[in-house]
């Protein structure tokens, strides 16, 4: 989770997946779905920025 300098009352999520299947999986599940729910209502806006290639990090598994 990230702040920006120039927008304090933002915030700025960056999800991590193994792949695109697993992120795809992920929505199927019932508590996925609950908590995108819960928080629609204070998200002003949602764009996929971009796809990065991870190189690690922790709880990153090296493949």
């Amino acid at each position: 989770m990230n702040i920006s300098e120039n927008e304090p009352s933002s915030v700025y999520v960056y999800e991590v997946w193994a792949n695109e299947n697993a992120h795809q999986a992920s929505l199927g599940f019932d508590v996925t779905q609950t908590l995108i729910s819960r928080a629609k209502p204070i998200i002003t806006g949602l764009e996929r920025i971009s796809t990065l290639i991870t190189k690690g990090g922790k709880g990153i598994s090296s493949n």
